[in-house]
């Protein structure tokens, strides 16, 4: 629209205009944006509720004039339920003003000013429905220097989308020049116009930003009129993420990236793209993320940012998941009886593959010769503990990597008899013997005395009142060295029990220690008495100890000669002794 013949104003209502299919495919919609009209555009006096209402429309709210030349004044109306009337009023004039205001076809009225100054006019349309709408729109009757016009709106647009900026220019007698500049632009934003000298331009700039255009229009007379127009230029967030990132598998990162927009941001969102084989890991979406890496290799994660126009940008990073030792978990206690075997199992995670898993005895009571668990080489296994006491299984894991873990399980093997005698000694090849004379016993290897002969089990003692509980029982009888020998009694009658250890076989010198349990010891004995040596080539008999079981407890008393040895004398002499 271009306002240069003398016989008519400046008017119209020429629609907005942007090439969006000019930007790589990004949606645009102008309305949008506040004030994304043009200077013919349809946002002046515009009074539109929801879609069900009476819409009207009276195109641009200021037009331009001059007295005597007339001007056409169109205006739409909408409603669901039809428009019954459409009507154009003048509401105010200069003083002493007489106009001509010719009403046309429905919505359109003809304007024809008498003098210099502001007309009002007012447009009003009623429905079906019974619904009325207005618009006005102001009509300037001017003489004088042109008069430049600009979008009556800011206008917006995206990085790198042309926008078609609708400028025009009234006078009284023609407008002979039009010249489009940039006065406010951002530093080095390479913002381009096409067609500066004509009334509509073409904006463009790769560079988002605050930007103002100023159009300059030249009558006959070198006189000059301007008008400005701001231009918002946005565009999708701008979005950095962190660069490659190496990370300790089975740890916690933390992969944070920076996001920023102009309009403000709705989202920012991480997702995982890629991960090695096996791997179950996965980002929390949230920025900064929390990310896991549970396999060795390269994860690629990519970070989106929408902002609250609904334009969208992403970038990736990479996560190099780095050896690390196994993760290990074993039980931290386990408790058991002696010469009960006990399961124990452990687990392992990894960032590869366990291909190793190694159990040993790390620790043991004084006297066990316990052997290692069994299987060794598997996640579970089972131990069996030879004597009362705490022992501690380390087990030891090996990845494909070579990197190792190792954790420890303690078991307690508790005593729960009422008497236990435990005997271990330190030759090999050698077979010392364990004794116990009941209460009231004389005579030793006669069923007096709990040995080799009759109280290995199947072998069966009946000492006192009828039932196990009372009989003792030898839980091992070892002949190759070492030990342990045990004997127990559940319920130990009252009485005092004699210890003793023969030297069955073993030129020694054989250092022999004896642990006696009783009075409620579990994992410690009550006395330990020994190491003494004994050899085989006196058939050595050691009288250890005398134990009295009593209702409340127990006491032990140490068997020695007159001047304070171990009494020790060979097993001949012992008989009809005790």
């Amino acid at each position: 629209m271009v306002c240069a013949a003398l016989a008519f104003g400046c008017g119209g209502r020429t629609a907005p205009r942007v090439d969006g299919d000019e930007d790589g495919g990004v949606g645009f919609d102008a309305g949008s944006f506040d004030g994304g009209r043009d200077a013919g555009g349809r946002d002046g006096g515009f009074d539109a509720g929801p879609p069900e209402d009476l819409v009207v429309d009276c195109g641009r709210r200021e037009q331009f004039t001059s007295p005597r030349r007339s001007i056409a004044l169109v205006a739409e109306a909408d409603s669901p339920d039809g428009v019954v009337s459409q009507t154009w009023e003048l509401v105010d004039q200069p003083r002493g003003s007489r106009p001509d205001v010719e009403p046309g076809v429905p919505g359109a009225v003809t304007l024809t000013p008498d003098v210099e100054g502001d007309f009002l006019m007012q447009f009003t349309a009623t429905d079906g429905a019974g619904r009325v709408g207005s618009c006005e729109v102001v009509v300037r009757s001017v003489v004088g220097p042109p008069i430049a016009i600009c979008p009556e709106e800011p206008l917006a647009t995206f990085i790198g989308m042309p926008i078609e900026v609708v400028g025009d220019g009234f006078d009284d007698d023609e407008v002979v020049s039009y010249q489009w500049e940039i006065v406010t632009e951002p530093p080095g934003s390479g913002a381009t116009l096409i067609r500066r000298r004509m009334p509509i331009t073409t904006f463009e700039t790769p560079t988002r930003g605050d930007y103002v255009l100023r159009l300059t229009v030249t009558d006959p007379d070198d006189a000059v009129g301007t008008c400005e127009v701001p231009i918002l230029v946005t565009g999708p967030p701008e979005v950095v993420c962190p660069d490659t990132i190496r990370a300790p598998t089975r740890q916690r990162v933390e992969v944070a990236a920076m996001a920023t927009d102009d309009v403000g941001l709705a989202s920012e969102t991480w997702e995982l793209v890629s991960a090695p084989d096996g791997s179950a890991a996965s980002p929390r979406p949230n920025n900064p993320t929390r990310f896991i890496p549970d396999r060795q290799g390269e994860y690629r994660l990519r970070f989106t940012a929408v902002d609250v126009e609904g334009l969208s940008a992403s970038c990736e990073t990479t996560v190099i998941g780095t050896p690390t030792p196994p993760s290990l978990t074993c039980p931290m206690l386990v408790t058991t009886l002696p010469l009960t075997p006990v399961d124990v199992s452990a687990s392992a995670e990894d960032d590869g593959r366990i291909t190793r898993w190694r159990w040993t005895v790390s620790s043991r009571p004084d006297g066990s010769d316990a052997r290692s668990p069994s299987p060794s080489d598997e996640p579970m296994t089972v131990f069996t503990p030879d004597v009362a006491g705490v022992y501690e299984l380390t087990v030891t894991v090996t990845d494909d990597d070579g990197e190792t873990a190792s954790c420890v399980t303690v078991v307690e093997a508790g005593n729960v008899d009422g008497l236990r005698i435990e005997m271990s000694w330190d030759t090999t090849g050698t077979d010392m013997d364990l004794h116990l004379l009941r209460p009231g016993g004389s005579m030793w290897t006669t069923e007096e005395d709990c040995h080799f002969r009759n109280c290995d089990p199947p072998d069966v003692l009946e000492w006192f009142t009828p039932g196990p509980d009372d009989n003792p029982r030898l839980d091992i009888d070892d002949t190759d060295g070492l030990g342990p020998e045990n004997i127990n009694i559940t319920t130990p009658d009252p009485g005092t029990y004699r210890v003793a250890v023969h030297n069955w076989s073993g030129a020694g010198p054989n250092a022999t220690t004896v642990r006696i349990y009783c009075g409620g010891s579990t994992t410690t004995p009550q006395q330990v008495i020994g190491p003494v040596d004994l050899r085989g080539g006196s058939d050595d008999f050691w009288r250890v100890a005398d134990v009295e079981i009593t209702r409340t407890g127990c006491r032990i008393t140490p068997l020695t000669t007159p001047d304070g040895r171990p009494n020790i004398s060979p097993l001949g002499t012992t008989q009809g002794m005790r």
